[in-house]
């Protein structure tokens, strides 16, 4: 159930927000314009209890007499800008005192059919005002798991004449015109959608008339157009583009059928002309192999399955065969016309409402250092003898409202390592962090290469005489490196400490987690039935080469 609280009538949202929702949703309303009193009490404010939450406002209906004061009278806006905060800490609150999901809209730059929209007094004023509410709003959520819907930028794509409806605004307290309505519900059932769907990892792009324009083993490396001057700006335009998604998480990977050396010296080159650099691609295949296969290629390289990919050609020849040997692989085919590829970023709209992490931010520098653990493992004598070399640390913690994003990541994203493979939307991830019947452990890993980032969690309910793990789970970057025992070691002693005398755990087969099948009986744990294990208190799996942290 989806329930609906706004500060005008949002009957026209309800039919665009069902059918971009998820399947076999409903919607519920909360009384019009009662948005504080819904917030404070969301289970009264509906006819059931919603496992979803929207919540769409406007600054003119919920503060409009502070706001006309302002505006007439230039009033001091502090006391608008503390009440607005104080709402974005009530939406924060909803989603994380109930462990619903929150979608909300930030809220419009305000609109009087009184006032001139066009006059410079008050216009430029309401410009800089509202862009110090919705910051006031932002900050009140805080790290609260709120999906955020910018509806000034979907107001601003559409215009306001387009978008408002004065006559139907005075008689029924409902603003909009049909088909922005229309947009604005589909926006929002994206965004209810988007909770449960995986965010792309990689994009795979092809180079020749796609990085830029021409063919550099035929034009060479000053022939090919690239820069500031149209033509070429479309491609740098699209450089720019997946320079900016990897600076948010997504992992670039270059795969073109070419020779290497010519694509090294483009690189080199024409670096001037070009927003895209080699320190940007966490991955790379240049050769005359199928592109098919160096995807595959890749995927195992950074650790991570072709159904997290997306792949961006302008031959349609490729992309056939992709789609064929790899149907999971998103496909983007680019244009002839430079005005189009400079928007294909813009039109990947899956990346539309993703939660960035720190680690997302360092994603492509953290798979580069893999990269330099692959060389020394082969380097090594022995897997004891590079997992001796590396100096791992591991620093086990409980995580809090700053991590739940990232913790969320993982426990959705997670398939390989995964012993349960319970999934959980951050709403319910936050309401686990303050619980006071379980514990939610995350683990950051570090050794000479450099840091891995958060990479484990695990959930476990506290019982009085014997824990349960509920999910544990761990990238595929730190594999076989012994972090896994060094949590199960460090549950295992709160357990003791808190009194409890047995530590129990499950594992549920999927198709892509069998490598943790015997993960419990391999640390002693003992079958009580069909996949459920346990061990008596303590525990000693603790691995010498791994130095782990634990907060005070």
């Amino acid at each position: 159930m989806i329930g609906i609280i706004a500060s005008f009538t949002p009957h026209l949202l309800v039919a665009p927000l069902l059918a971009a929702a998820p399947a076999g949703s409903e919607v519920c309303l909360a009384d019009f314009n009662q948005v504080h009193q819904s917030l404070l009490d969301v289970e009264s404010s509906f006819e059931q209890p919603p496992d979803q939450l929207v919540v769409c406002w406007r600054i003119e209906d919920v503060f409009g007499p502070a706001l006309v004061d302002w505006v007439v009278r230039e009033s001091d806006p502090a006391g608008l800008r503390e009440d607005v905060r104080q709402l974005g800490l009530l939406v924060g609150q909803a989603a994380a005192t109930h462990g619903i999901p929150v979608v909300a809209c930030t809220p419009p730059t305000p609109t009087f059919v009184w006032l001139d929209p066009l006059d410079a007094r008050s216009s430029v004023r309401l410009a800089v005002l509202h862009g110090q509410l919705v910051q006031a709003f932002v900050e009140g959520i805080g790290q609260a798991p709120v999906t955020l819907v910018d509806l000034a930028a979907l107001l601003q794509l559409h215009g306001t004449e387009r978008a408002y409806d004065s006559r139907n605004d005075l008689m029924y307290h409902q603003p909009l015109t049909r088909p922005f309505a229309q947009a604005l519900g589909t926006l929002l059932g994206d965004a209810l959608g988007s909770l449960g769907r995986p965010t792309p990892k990689v994009l795979a792009v092809d180079a020749d008339n796609t990085l830029w324009l021409g063919i550099v083993g035929e034009d060479g490396p000053d022939g090919v157009v690239i820069g500031d001057s149209f033509p070429g700006s479309g491609y740098r335009a699209f450089q720019q583009g997946l320079v900016y998604q990897a600076a948010h998480g997504a992992l670039i990977a270059l795969v073109s059928k070419n020779n290497a050396a010519d694509i090294e010296e483009i690189f080199a080159r024409r670096g001037g002309d070009m927003a895209l650099s080699s320190e940007h691609l966490a991955a790379q295949r240049v050769d005359w192999n199928s592109k098919a296969d160096n995807l595959n290629a890749i995927a195992d390289e950074l650790g991570l399955g072709v159904d997290s990919f997306v792949f961006i050609d302008d031959n349609d020849v490729e992309l056939d065969e992709v789609r064929q040997r790899l149907p999971h692989v998103d496909l983007v085919k680019v244009s002839d016309e430079p005005e189009e590829v400079a928007e294909i970023t813009r039109r990947l709209t899956a990346f539309r409402f993703a939660r960035v992490s720190g680690e997302d931010r360092v994603r492509t520098q953290m798979m580069k250092g893999e990269s330099d653990r692959r060389a020394a493992a082969a380097g090594a004598p022995s897997h004891a003898d590079f997992l001796a070399s590396l100096g791992i640390s591991v620093h086990v913690f409980e995580p809090g409202p700053a991590h739940v994003g990232r913790v969320t990541q993982l426990i959705n994203k997670t398939n390989q390592f995964n012993l349960t493979t319970v999934r959980r939307d951050e709403a319910a991830v936050a309401a686990l962090v303050t619980s006071q019947a379980h514990r939610v452990y995350a683990a950051e890993v570090t050794d000479r290469f450099g840091g891995y980032g958060l990479v484990a969690v695990a959930v476990v309910d506290c019982g009085i005489d014997a824990w349960e793990i509920e999910t544990l789970l761990m990238s595929c970057r730190v594999l076989r490196r012994g972090v896994e025992d060094a949590i199960l070691q460090c549950i295992g002693d709160d357990a003791v400490t808190a009194g409890a005398s047995m530590l129990r755990g499950s594992y549920r087969p999927t198709s892509k987690n069998g490598q943790v099948a015997a993960f419990y009986p391999d640390r002693g744990f003992t079958a009580t039935g069909e996949g459920l294990y346990e061990v008596s208190l303590p525990l000693s799996v603790a691995p010498e080469h791994v130095v782990v942290l634990r907060d005070a």
